[in-house]
């Protein structure tokens, strides 16, 4: 299966895409700001039902799960930006090193 930057699964990336394009369709009514708010709002309540109705790693408690979940979202986030930072600004980003 080909992968893209960052080892990620084209699929999952569709995927993701087609969330970024409700998005989008929002932002036609809803200040980013706001739709970027509710993003994250729909994601955490998504991950609540995915822990509280979790079969693998039963052990695993909220606190545990929070600092996963915001692990995973710091990473994601600057692998985001230094991949976007060229498109939107002309630059690497500030993680970036010239090379």
């Amino acid at each position: 299966m080909p992968q893209t930057r960052h080892g990620i699964p084209p699929e999952f990336l569709d995927a993701a895409d087609e969330f970024v394009q409700l998005a989008n369709k929002l932002n036609e009514r809803y200040p980013r700001d706001w739709v970027a708010a509710v993003m994250m709002y729909a994601t955490a309540r998504y991950n609540a039902f995915v822990w509280l109705t979790r079969e693998d790693r039963p052990a695993q408690t909220l606190d545990e799960a929070a600092a996963y979940y915001a692990s995973e979202y710091d990473r994601m986030l600057r692998d985001n930006v230094d991949e976007l930072t060229p498109h939107y600004r002309g630059t690497p980003a500030a993680g970036q090193g010239s090379s």
